[in-house]
Formats: C-alpha cells, sequence, structure tokens
C-alpha cells in the first residue's frame, strides 16, 4: 500500500469530516460537547469547518491518500509561527504567532456560530484548559500538529506516520519543535516518532455538565532529532 500526501482542497472537506468524526469516536469531546444533536449536525458543522480552514493561508489542512484505491484514508492540519517558506506541497508562504494559535477556537466560534444545544461550557472549558496548559509549554517559533485522523480501518498501517513525515521534514528543515496535545491512543506513535511529554492533562466533564474524563498529553518533538 501506497500513501500519498497532498494539501486538501475544498471538495475534499465532507471525506475529512467523516474520518475525523470516525477517528475520535469514544474520546469524550464530540458526546460531551455536542450531546443528543444527531451525527448530521456534527457531520455539517466538521465539513464547514474544514472549509474554513482548507481556505486560510496560514493553515496546512493534508490528506493522506490510498494510491492503490485513490480514497482519502486520514488527515492533519499544521499551523506555522511566523513567516514559514513555502512547502514541498506548494503551500503558502505565510504563517502565524503561537499567541494567535492559543486563540484560535474563539475566532472560529465567533465566525462559526455553534448549533443550538451545543454545550458551551463543556466546549468552552475544553480547549480553555488546554490553552492554559500551553502557556507553559508553547513557544512562539514552534510548529503546532493541531490534530491527526485515520480511517479507522486504516489505523497501524503507516498513514498516520507518513502525515507525521511530512510535518518533520517541514520542522527538520526549519529546525523548530512540534507541540501537539495527544490522545491516549496516539501516544504511541507520536513517542515512536521522537516526541516526549511534556505534561498529562485528565479532562473532567462532569466539571462542566458532562460525563466521563480523557487524558491527552502535552508532547513536544525537538528540532535536534533526525528526520
Amino acid at each position: 500500500m501506497t500513501i500519498t500526501i497532498r494539501p486538501a482542497v475544498p471538495s475534499d472537506a465532507p471525506t475529512l469530516a467523516a474520518i475525523n468524526i470516525d477517528a475520535f469516536a469514544g474520546q469524550g469531546f464530540v458526546s460531551n460537547a455536542f450531546p443528543n444533536l444527531g451525527y448530521e449536525v456534527v457531520y455539517q458543522l466538521k465539513t464547514n469547518r474544514y472549509l474554513q480552514k482548507i481556505a486560510q493561508p496560514r493553515v496546512h489542512v493534508l490528506a493522506a491518500v490510498d494510491e492503490d484505491s485513490g480514497a482519502i484514508v486520514g488527515c492533519a492540519r499544521w499551523s506555522f509561527p511566523g513567516p514559514v517558506a513555502a512547502t514541498r506541497t506548494g503551500d503558502r508562504d505565510q504563517g502565524q504567532d503561537n499567541d494567535k494559535l492559543a486563540s484560535n477556537v474563539e475566532a472560529e466560534s465567533a465566525s462559526m456560530p455553534l448549533p443550538e444545544g451545543t454545550n458551551r461550557a463543556v466546549y468552552d472549558g475544553f480547549f480553555q484548559t488546554l490553552k492554559e496548559k500551553g502557556k507553559k509549554h508553547l513557544r512562539d517559533d514552534d510548529i503546532v500538529l493541531d490534530f491527526l485522523a485515520t480511517r479507522p480501518d486504516y489505523q497501524g498501517k503507516g498513514v498516520g506516520t507518513a502525515l507525521l513525515r511530512w510535518g518533520i521534514e517541514q520542522a527538520h528543515h526549519q529546525q523548530r519543535r512540534i507541540y501537539l496535545e495527544a490522545t491516549t491512543e496516539g501516544y504511541p506513535v507520536y513517542v515512536k516518532c521522537g516526541w516526549r511529554a511534556l505534561e498529562t492533562v485528565e479532562i473532567d466533564y462532569a466539571r462542566w455538565g458532562g460525563e466521563g474524563n480523557q487524558e491527552l498529553t502535552l508532547m513536544v518533538r525537538d528540532p535536534s532529532l533526525p528526520e
């Protein structure tokens, strides 16, 4: 199986939204932030969000394609600090400061209203917690992996590693760290690819009127590591 990484285009948005929902099912955030809203509501929200992000010149949304079937089987979103050089995929010579990255969620919410029935306490509390924790670790010159998602039936087949390799190559070229927030399931992959843990964050959804909890690990990959 050959996996090709390319920039996502607007027509990819519905597929990327479905992959995102399926890949993160059971993590707790979606079910608590959007209780009883139904798949189609969340699917449309995520589709619109992908369209928004793909259109932003400072964000790199990537699609992983199985060359044998032509299907998109994974995706990732990367944010670069400051002015960054054009990448191998032909993306733009633009970037953003990480103090702006920390406020992305607030900006997104303002520009794209959340559906009626959203638990705003969970939604805001989740991202605010990660924002506050990240202030201790996130540097202005870090590259940020906002998320990585692989279609469930392709997990464990190298799709995630291929998406990570793209970012690692950019970081190596620019001599920058890569910062991310890892789920329990994704943690071993990141460790294998050179990331180290900084802090584990316990998300208690009950404190905001939800149910259950979730662990996320703040991690960084140093530029001194080989590609």
